[in-house]
C-alpha cells in the first residue's frame, strides 16, 4: 500500500508474538449492539490499536508504517480491506497527519462535498447518487481533512462504496449507469460544503438551511473522529481544526423525506445550492442564532 498523499504502509509481522497492548487506554469502538469491537492505547510516542478478528496494529509517531500482527484466522484481504476503510483514517488523525470526519463525500466542480449525519441517514446513498450529475464519489464513511493555510482541503484515501439493500436495488434500475467502484481522484480538494442530514417523514419538499458558525461547530464535533480524547494536544487541534471548518466552509442542514422515489429531486437541490455557495457565504455573516432558510 503506497505511502503517498497521506496513505501509510501496511506491514504484515509474522513468526513473532505480537507486543503487548500496554500503556493507557484512549478509545474504545463500539458496535451496532452495544459490544468493544476494538481498543486503542498510547505509551509516549507509541500507539496500539488491539482489534478481535483482525489483529494488532502498531504504530508511532513520525512513522508512515503501521505494523500488523494479523490473528490466525483472518485473511490477508480482510485485514487491508479493514485497515483502509477504518482504521487508516483514524491513525493518520493519531499522528496529526489531519482530522476525521465521519461522514460520506462527493467530488465536482469546484471542490468536494461532505455529507455528515446519523447511521442509515443516506449519506453513502446521496455521495452514489451525485454521479448523476457527473459528480464522483470521494468518500463513503469517513473523510480525512486537513488544513491548508486558510482553507480545508479534503484528502483522498482508497475506499469501496457500500450501500444498504434498498438503495443497490434502486441504483441497479437507475436511468443513469452509475460506477460500482470508486473513480479516479485528485489526492487532494478543497472543501466545498457540508451537509448535515435530518430525515423528516412529514417533509413534502426538502429544505436546507445554512448554519451559523457557532451551532455549525458544535454539530461537526458530534460526527469527529479523535484518537484520544484526554491528550491536551490530540484536544487542542481538533478543536482548532474545526473552528476553522466552521468559520471556513458552508454547513447545511439538509432536512429530507427519505424516499428513493424523490432522489433525483434532492441531489437536484444539493448542486442548485453548492452553485449559490458564494452568496450563501457572503449572507453567513447576517445570520446571527437562526439558521437561513435556502429551500
Amino acid at each position: 500500500m503506497p505511502a503517498a498523499a497521506g496513505q501509510l504502509t501496511l506491514r504484515f509481522m509474522g513468526g513473532e508474538a505480537p507486543p503487548p497492548s500496554t500503556g493507557r487506554e484512549v478509545n474504545k469502538w463500539i458496535d451496532d449492539f452495544g459490544n468493544v469491537c476494538g481498543r486503542a492505547f498510547s505509551w509516549e510516542n507509541f500507539h496500539w490499536i488491539d482489534w478481535p478478528g483482525l489483529g494488532v496494529f502498531v504504530f508511532s509517531v513520525g512513522a508512515h508504517e503501521v505494523r500488523v500482527w494479523p490473528e490466525a484466522d483472518a485473511s490477508r484481504e480482510t485485514v487491508v480491506h479493514a485497515f483502509s476503510r477504518m482504521l487508516q483514517p483514524v491513525i493518520l488523525q493519531a499522528l496529526g497527519w489531519g482530522q476525521v470526519l465521519h461522514a460520506g463525500a462527493t467530488a465536482g466542480p469546484g471542490g468536494v462535498l461532505a455529507f455528515c449525519g446519523k447511521s442509515g441517514s443516506g449519506k453513502s446513498t446521496l455521495a452514489f447518487a451525485m454521479q448523476q450529475l457527473g459528480w464522483s464519489q470521494f468518500a463513503d464513511d469517513l473523510l480525512v481533512l486537513r488544513r491548508d493555510g486558510d482553507c480545508v482541503t479534503a484528502c483522498s484515501l482508497e475506499f469501496t462504496p457500500r450501500l444498504r439493500p434498498a438503495s443497490r436495488a434502486y441504483f441497479a434500475k437507475a436511468p443513469v449507469r452509475l460506477s460500482s467502484s470508486p473513480q479516479p481522484q485528485p489526492a487532494n480538494a478543497a472543501l466545498t460544503a457540508v451537509f448535515l442530514l435530518e430525515q423528516n417523514e412529514g417533509l413534502t419538499v426538502p429544505k436546507i438551511s445554512l448554519m451559523p458558525q457557532a451551532r455549525a461547530f458544535l454539530e461537526l464535533l458530534a460526527h469527529a473522529h479523535c484518537f484520544d480524547a484526554e491528550d491536551p494536544e490530540h484536544i487542542r487541534r481538533l478543536a482548532d481544526s474545526y473552528l476553522l471548518l466552521a468559520e471556513r466552509v458552508p454547513v447545511f442542514r439538509l432536512e429530507y423525506r427519505p424516499d428513493l422515489q424523490h432522489l433525483g429531486q434532492l441531489i437536484d437541490i444539493i448542486a442548485e445550492t453548492v452553485s449559490i455557495g458564494r452568496s450563501a457565504c457572503v449572507r453567513r455573516s447576517a445570520v446571527g442564532t437562526s439558521d437561513s432558510v435556502i429551500h
